[in-house]
């Protein structure tokens, strides 16, 4: 499984710096330098860890924590320029669960990363249910009934990113873009066309309604309610 890693820091640098080397490991890496796209980004993606500078500018980590934990609870790895007890304990208590201090060596910050995200795997799972459909994130199965649904690896991580967008719409740019990675300039139109019309078939209907419904000229959107666990449902 390939971990999405948000990182939040305001100096260009040091973001794209710690970006380029979490890639180079195998980790998805997402950036913000604000707390307003960090949140947006939060409610659109999966993201499994976030590294946040406890200085943004105008903007506190701190504060940015608190809001974070009033609808997540995404791990958190502060990054301080500060030592002191004081600040390492207000870290914690508005929701962190560890840090680095800068200057960080990177094979610290690499193996506090890895233990944050072995924990969180291991005690926590993200279900979401739409209808009559299930989806557990770390089985990466889409659950109809009591059967897993023979869904391709494409058909998959289309399903899963209209599902946890909801309510908003997706546009093709974006799912070719988040589907097909670099290569998306390569797809056809058409192809996105076939695979979201298999996946139609396949997930069925809720109530007469298909879950997938298309906004003409903008892109799709899933169009039932869905509701968001921290264990099975």
């Amino acid at each position: 499984m390939k971990f999405h890693i948000l990182i939040t820091e305001d100096d260009e640098n040091v973001a794209n710096g710690l970006s380029d080397i979490l890639k180079s490991y195998g980790y998805q890496v997402s950036v913000s330098d604000n707390s307003a796209d960090t949140i947006e980004i939060l409610n659109r993606e999966n993201i499994a860890l976030v590294i946040l500078d406890v200085c943004l500018g105008e903007d506190s980590g701190y504060d940015l924590c608190k809001k974070i934990r009033e609808f997540s609870d995404v791990p958190i790895l502060f990054l301080t320029g500060c030592s002191s007890e004081l600040e390492l304990i207000r870290g914690f208590q508005v929701g962190g669960d560890d840090y680095v201090t800068k200057p960080f060596r990177m094979q610290e910050l690499l193996v506090r990363i890895q233990a944050i995200l072995r924990r969180s795997s291991l005690n926590k799972g993200e279900y979401y249910q739409s209808g009559e459909l299930y989806y557990n994130h770390f089985t990466h199965q889409m659950i109809k009934g009591k059967e897993a649904l023979p869904l391709t690896s494409v058909e998959l991580k289309i399903a899963v990113l209209l599902l946890k967008s909801w309510p908003n719409t997706i546009t093709r740019k974006d799912l070719l873009y988040h589907v097909w990675d670099n290569d998306f300039q390569f797809v056809e139109e058409n192809t996105l066309n076939v695979n979201v019309s298999r996946l139609r078939d396949k997930l069925g209907t809720f109530e007469e309604a298909p879950y997938i419904t298309t906004i003409r000229g903008v892109g799709y959107r899933w169009a039932v309610s869905v509701k968001r666990y921290q264990k099975p449902c």
